[in-house]
């Protein structure tokens, strides 16, 4: 088939195939999409405040020259640190000796959080249990509780009750990896952790290192024995006396069998059924909250059944895991759900994806699989062309199924700068539009066919654990579901007038001086300069001596900055945690031979303006790496 750029609406949109061949749009001719209605306006209301709470995040801040660097500082590495043994040691006692005299001193209470993966340690369990819910842990001296994390890989169609210790006054230790993104879409309340980082009463143990109060502030120790501080943890509190299960009386047998046992098969839920008008009374969001508590449903009364959910990084997918949060019902993912959400690795999921379709015994296991993810970060990974290449070769035993939010743009940076800019937007809509006629495809061009689709795909399930349905991989195209917001750039004089702009007019402009052409200046949109390149170019006299070019992947515009250029030089913007494949094969042209070649790398790194950029995306936790440097120097 040959079809020219313009084309696409000849083509109908077709929904996905049934076991009888028929399109499952094909019932729905005569219904329509209604008006909306005010109940919907104020949903949608709810979920444009979960993207600007989620843009918020990502405001790049300024940090004065005159504050001084004290307390709990992430540790800048441009070199690898590896504490030896003797080290490790001395530093664990420091640790060990801290947090036990602060525990035993903590005249307000304790209360230990674990984190999903802290629950890998037997130690966690055996605090877990001896853990009493017999009574209210309100105002109990030890508390312990599982996070808002953990929650989120365990079966559940409403969020168990929370301690109520927020503002207490109570030391907060919380062991396993925090997340800033993830803390975001999960929407955690970060208040508490806030509050007692500010109070200098937050304990904070991460695999090899903890941050803890010493002295009048808060510090963070490197190399420390993160399993032997635990222990000492888990001593010191049950010293105290005894220690109350936080999610309320008589909740604890369920949570610990579906966090560590296998509880008993529930009833199987019905298939998904939607009423009333389209665009009457719910968004689409809401729709897909629906599908979610379905397949919740679906994992209570198949407790031995693999039942996950894995989300990406974009805005449109953390404000869908922000409204299944809000409902209080489980993303039902797992630790490698969570892992990628604390990366924030764009794309990620389609990686993991290929291992469930793929590899055994992922591929030979009957299970119920599905990935969410937004239509820039898809492409990050070959994400359409490898569904594709997996329908076609392979036969795994699970029913899974790929739905890509198609919105044609790079949200959260066109946010970040209040514009549009085009090189942030994504000219796909041909692309999306040739999968119509795959059977196994459906594109959803609004709420009426994407309830179509979220109620055949719970039929289908039904009928897959029965036995009555082929297993496969189904790709669901979303379109229309999109969120309004203001901008969020904010007051730009602190960034006109601050030390990182001065640095980029004084070298910049220099680096351009002679040249008889805009110098390319390649990236791909980092937020951790986005908001600077954006009124270096459109505010600075020396910014019109550049031309901004977006690769469609990190891996582009590196390889873009490697080849031979108008006038002889371009340059490169990268975070400081920028991968070395790419890189070093653009390094290697431009090193290559004899001649004048010229690149300048500019290496961003983001700000600590609070407590969870100690946890930032990308980087290990309390660690901002800078690979940059060292890297080119191979």
């Amino acid at each position: 088939m040959v079809m020219s750029v313009g084309e696409s609406s000849v083509f109908k949109r077709k929904g996905l195939m049934d076991a009888a061949g028929v399109d499952i749009y094909e019932g729905m001719k005569e219904r329509k999409v209604m008006p909306s209605r005010e109940s919907r306006l104020k949903k949608q209301s709810d979920v444009d405040r979960y993207a600007q709470e989620y843009t918020d995040s990502f405001v790049r801040g300024h940090v004065a020259d005159d504050k001084p660097f004290a307390g709990a500082q992430p540790k800048l590495l441009t070199q690898p640190e590896i504490a030896d043994s003797s080290e490790t040691a001395r530093k664990t006692a420091v640790v060990i000796k801290s947090i036990s005299k602060l525990i035993a001193s903590s005249t307000a209470g304790v209360h230990v959080i674990l984190a999903q993966d802290a629950g890998n340690s037997p130690i966690a369990k055996d605090l877990l249990d001896v853990s009493t819910d017999e009574s209210t842990s309100k105002g109990a001296p030890s508390i312990v509780s599982l996070s808002l994390d953990w929650m989120h890989t365990l079966p559940l169609v409403e969020s168990p009750k929370r301690p109520q210790t927020v503002r207490s006054g109570r030391l907060v230790i919380y062991v396993g990896t925090p997340g800033k993104y993830l803390s975001m879409c999960i929407r955690s309340v970060r208040g508490r952790f806030d509050d007692a980082y500010k109070e200098n009463r937050l304990v904070m143990l991460c695999r090899g290192v903890c941050m803890l109060p010493m002295g009048t502030q808060e510090q963070n120790v490197f190399g420390v024995d993160s399993e032997a501080v635990f222990d000492a943890v888990a001593h010191a509190v049950r010293e105290r006396g005894a220690i109350f299960w936080g999610h309320g009386p008589a909740t604890k047998a369920n949570l610990m069998q579906k966090a560590f046992g296998y509880p008993s098969a529930e009833k199987m839920p019905a298939p998904v059924t939607f009423t009333g008008d389209v665009g009457s009374g719910e968004n689409s969001f809401d729709n897909m909250v629906q599908y979610i508590k379905y397949l919740n449903q679906v994992k209570m009364a198949k407790p031995s059944l693999p039942v996950t959910n894995w989300f990406d990084t974009g805005l449109l997918v953390s404000v869908l895991q922000g409204a299944i949060a809000e409902s209080g019902v489980s993303m039902l993912t797992d630790g490698d759900g969570l892992a990628m959400l604390r990366d924030a690795s764009i794309g990620h999921i389609i990686s993991k994806l290929n291992q469930i379709i793929a590899v055994e015994p992922y591929s030979t296991t009957k299970g119920v699989y599905n990935f969410f993810i937004g239509d820039g970060a898809c492409r990050l990974n070959g994400g359409v062309e490898l569904a594709l290449h997996l329908m076609e070769g392979y036969k795994a035993r699970s029913m899974t199924t790929l739905f890509i939010f198609n919105n044609h743009k790079w949200a959260i940076e066109d946010n970040l700068v209040a514009d549009a800019e085009k090189e942030h937007v994504l000219y796909n809509a041909d692309f999306y539009n040739l999968l119509m006629s795959h059977g196994r495809v459906a594109v959803c061009a609004n709420e009426l066919e994407l309830r179509e689709v979220l109620s055949f795909l719970s039929k289908k399930t039904e009928l897959y654990l029965k036995g009555e349905a082929e297993p496969g991989l189904s790709m669901v195209v979303v379109r229309g579901l999109d969120v309004t917001l203001p901008p969020v750039l904010g007051d730009i004089e602190p960034i006109l007038k601050s030390p990182e702009m001065a640095f980029m007019r004084k070298v910049l402009g220099k680096f351009a001086e002679g040249c008889n052409h805009k110098v390319p200046l390649y990236g791909c949109s980092a937020f951790e300069y986005i908001q600077y390149l954006h009124l270096f170019m459109e505010k600075m006299p020396e910014g019109q001596k550049y031309q901004y070019v977006c690769g469609r992947t990190d891996i582009q515009a590196a390889h873009m900055c490697g080849f031979k250029q108008a006038e002889g030089k371009c340059v490169l913007f990268i975070n400081d945690v920028y991968g070395i494949n790419s890189l070093g094969e653009s390094l290697r042209q431009v090193l290559s031979g004899f001649g004048g070649k010229q690149l300048l790398v500019m290496i961003w790194h983001p700000s600590l303006m609070q407590l969870m950029d100690h946890f930032h995306l990308h980087r290990p936790p309390l660690v901002w790496p800078s690979l940059g440097q060292t890297l080119a120097k191979y």
